[in-house]
């Protein structure tokens, strides 16, 4: 596992362009799903696709033998990889005070980082 540049450009800038796509209006459809939910499920859509173009290019690969081209593991990279990540984007533009916005992002970093000590500081796994 580790960082490469399609990991940093779908999740840094398909990140702000997302929030940038969204209509202010709450209220607002496409296609007779909610704004954010229609975008949600078609960036998720776009990525896991870029995704895919990559690893038959041989420019990314996938180590887990559960994350690959088939027809299950492209749903996994959809829900997993991308969409959970829009959705969390959701829940935060969401949210009506900053300071809970804070919270929930802080607490995304926090659960990394523990995440990161207990695997390979406490259980000694290395990648």
């Amino acid at each position: 596992m580790g960082w490469n540049i399609e990991i940093m450009f779908m999740f840094a800038i398909s990140g702000i362009i997302f929030y940038n796509t969204l209509s202010e209006n709450r209220d607002a459809r496409n296609l007779g799903l909610p704004d954010r939910w229609f975008w949600a499920i078609g960036y998720s859509v776009f990525c896991v696709f870029v995704e895919c173009l990559l690893n038959i290019g041989g420019h990314l690969v996938w180590e887990y033998p559960w994350w690959h081209r088939s027809f299950m593991g492209v749903w996994l990279i959809f829900l997993f990889g991308y969409f959970h990540f829009y959705v969390a984007a959701i829940i935060v533009i969401g949210l009506k005070k900053m300071k809970t916005k804070i919270i929930v992002v802080s607490s995304l970093y926090v659960i990394a980082i523990l995440a990161n000590v207990i695997t390979m500081g406490l259980l000694g796994w290395r990648y």
